[in-house]
């Protein structure tokens, strides 16, 4: 029989190496969700003071 992986050889690297590139990208991901707590307390407060000054500005006794 003929052996078609003859010319394969060796790396001496463990097959579940990540490059470094990947590894990048992983830590880019840590820190989404910080960005994404920032956002929404921006439109929570945002939305809060709207609606605080739009009863200010109407009368109306909160």
């Amino acid at each position: 029989m003929k052996d078609i992986y003859k010319k394969n050889r060796h790396s001496g690297q463990p097959m579940a190496i990540k490059s470094l590139d990947t590894m990048d990208c992983i830590e880019d991901f840590n820190f989404l969700w910080m960005d994404r707590l920032i956002t929404s307390l921006y439109a929570v407060l945002s939305v809060s003071m709207l609606i605080i000054s739009l009863a200010l500005m109407l009368g109306i006794s909160i």
